[in-house]
């Protein structure tokens, strides 16, 4: 099979309308995984909002029954703005008995509009209830770059390391084009998102929470595009 193979997998999933509600993903390597992760949540068009990504506490070594209650209250609210709800459960094998306990009856009653991804390297830690309700996609290592071609648009960014002025010019022509703007966004929530995934950074965050919004408005209002993606802009800059 070819690196980009699951990739593949999804997207034919997808097309076929056979996505499972539960997935472990297990391989050598979390980085690859976890990107892999939000790249389907990515390519679904879902929310960051309706994005919840568990991994043991700071300074903790095991994820406690609070965390995965947090995670099952999360997947049982409706969706803010996206077709699903995504809970990724990072070194899963870390998980307390009681919270496997837990976690064990979403699986057995998932929600029609829900994924719950399992990420771990050691599975044979998990218990064997929890891993038969799952459909299990074993990893080789995805390159990023192959990832990121998927959704990013090299000007895109390029034009964010330019003075706020030229960044303007940009958007006036880039807004007269509905595919671009969707093209920008895209490319700009993927980039971001990256950002986000090699370092935790509050500021990082609440980017990706203004590109979703500006994406909403633009999405579903009568918004001015080209004042909404100047501001946002602004943002990004400051």
């Amino acid at each position: 099979m070819s690196d980009n193979y699951i990739l593949d997998f999804f997207k034919k999933a997808i097309a076929k309308g056979r996505l499972a509600h539960g997935y472990l993903f297990w391989g050598p390597d979390y980085k690859e995984m976890k990107e892999a992760a939000f790249w389907l949540a990515d390519f679904l068009k879902t929310s960051p909002f309706d994005i919840l990504y568990i991994i043991p506490d700071a300074g903790k070594k095991e994820i406690s029954i609070e965390q995965i209650r947090k995670a099952i209250k999360h997947l049982s609210l409706s969706p803010y703005n996206s077709s699903y709800k995504f809970a990724i459960i990072d070194r899963a094998e870390t998980m307390k008995l009681d919270a496997s306990d837990a976690l064990l009856k979403t699986l057995e009653e998932p929600l029609g509009n829900t994924i719950l991804i399992l990420i771990s390297s050691k599975p044979d830690l998990l218990p064997r209830t929890i891993v038969s309700r799952l459909q299990e996609i074993r990893f080789k290592p995805i390159p990023l770059n192959r990832i990121a071609k998927e959704f990013i648009k090299q000007e895109h960014i390029n034009i964010l390391k330019k003075p706020v002025n030229d960044i303007f010019k940009y958007i006036e022509e880039i807004s007269k084009n509905n595919a671009e703007i969707f093209s920008l966004l895209d490319s700009w929530l993927f980039w971001f998102r990256d950002l986000l995934l090699k370092k935790t950074d509050n500021k990082y965050l609440k980017i990706l929470r203004e590109i979703q919004k500006t994406k909403d408005l633009i999405s579903i209002t009568n918004v001015n595009q080209r004042l909404a993606l100047e501001n946002l802009a602004l943002c990004i800059k400051s």
